[in-house]
């Protein structure tokens, strides 16, 4: 495994065993060849700098042009003050595993992502996994807990 892999995507230093050795040319063949360097739900540009509308169902681009955040549907044009600006973000695309299983490396199970589209579909798996922790914990304070 490459250094590279640290500092383009946030792989858990436990979890990069999990990833094939040649994940950097899967990464940039999905992201790059496949997705032609855009999200594959939203659309949003990679490492351009998008403004997100304040209830986050839009963005604009530099030039003004505004597309749906969940389709990538082109919804007409706007000039920047006239916009309801939420935040500017820099989109970064990374390689999503869709089951979350990072040694599933087919091509169907993976989708080039922004960090929003990312995060959205992470969703439920990251609660899950928060829920798990929050018992593991619960249950290991019970073993130390003072016997009656």
């Amino acid at each position: 495994m490459g250094q590279s892999l640290g500092v383009v995507m946030p792989i858990r230093p436990e979890n990069r065993a999990l990833y094939p050795a040649d994940w950097t040319a899967i990464r940039r063949r999905i992201r790059h060849e496949r997705a032609g360097n855009r999200c594959e739900r939203c659309k949003a540009p990679n490492h351009h700098v998008v403004a997100r509308e304040t209830n986050g169902s839009s963005y604009m681009l530099m030039d003004g042009r505004v597309y749906c955040a969940d389709t990538g549907e082109a919804l007409g044009w706007a000039k920047g003050s006239e916009y309801p600006l939420g935040r500017m973000v820099k989109i970064v695309l990374t390689v999503a595993h869709l089951d979350h299983d990072p040694t599933n490396n087919a091509d169907e199970n993976l989708q080039a992502l922004c960090q929003r589209c990312h995060l959205r579909h992470d969703h439920a798996h990251h609660q899950a996994n928060a829920a798990a922790t929050r018992r593991a914990r619960k249950a290991g304070a019970d073993l130390f807990a003072a016997a009656p």
